[in-house]
């Protein structure tokens, strides 16, 4: 019988989605996006300016395509590139879905949702839903909480207070599989279980829900 009072969340990249640097990451993606638009900027000078010198991610916390779009038209004059923002958000996917996932991973999540609820917590940009919905078909998940619609980004505090509002799970009842730590902090002091673990150690993510739904 599924627990209904307990919850394991998982984070996206680096627990599902491989961010591995060795291998494709949605960086190297962009990278290639711009060099399929005649790009002549260095790697560096791309990234910075499609992120404004932060993590990517951290530019978008807002569920409103137009701020994409503005976005986009200020990162194409930038770059000088030739391309349409339908063009981009066509490519955006097409190189997305050539960034590895652990599929090991996904399986597993599906099944513990037959045990308690399930959720992805994620600081994920808008035009990466379509494809993760593909790969992992978010339905399979009591909650999807994506930060450009819960307007703040992870670690944020207020990301964490939004989670807990909407489950109505006790804290203590909540386990967080995360692969960055600062997030795994912030979770640990609002009094959630916690597992730092990414992808690859699906053995040790397996024994942490063992011990948390028993």
């Amino acid at each position: 019988m599924k627990d209904t009072n307990k919850i394991v969340i998982f984070d996206w990249g680096g627990v599902i989605e491989n961010n591995n640097p060795e291998e494709y990451t949605i960086n190297k993606a962009i990278i290639d996006i711009m060099r399929k638009y005649n790009c002549n900027l260095s790697n560096e000078e791309i990234f910075n300016i499609c992120s404004n010198g932060k993590n990517l991610y951290n530019t978008f916390i807002n569920d409103d395509e137009e701020i994409t779009k503005k976005w986009f038209k200020e990162v194409k004059n930038k770059l000088n590139i030739s391309c349409t923002y339908e063009e981009y958000k066509k490519s955006y996917y097409e190189y997305g879905k050539k960034i590895p996932y652990h599929r090991n991973v996904v399986r597993y999540s599906h099944d513990l949702n037959k045990k308690c609820k399930t959720a992805v917590f994620s600081s994920l940009v808008k035009l990466d839903y379509q494809r993760i919905n593909d790969q992992v078909n978010l339905s399979k998940f009591d909650y999807v909480f994506l930060t450009y619609r819960m307007g703040y980004n992870k670690p944020n505090e207020k990301t964490f207070e939004i989670i807990e509002k909407q489950t109505r799970i006790k804290p203590e009842n909540m386990l967080f599989i995360d692969d960055t730590k600062v997030n795994i902090d912030v979770a640990q002091k609002r009094g959630w279980n916690t597992c730092n673990a990414n992808g690859y150690e699906l053995d040790k993510i397996k024994k942490t829900v063992k011990i948390f739904l028993h």
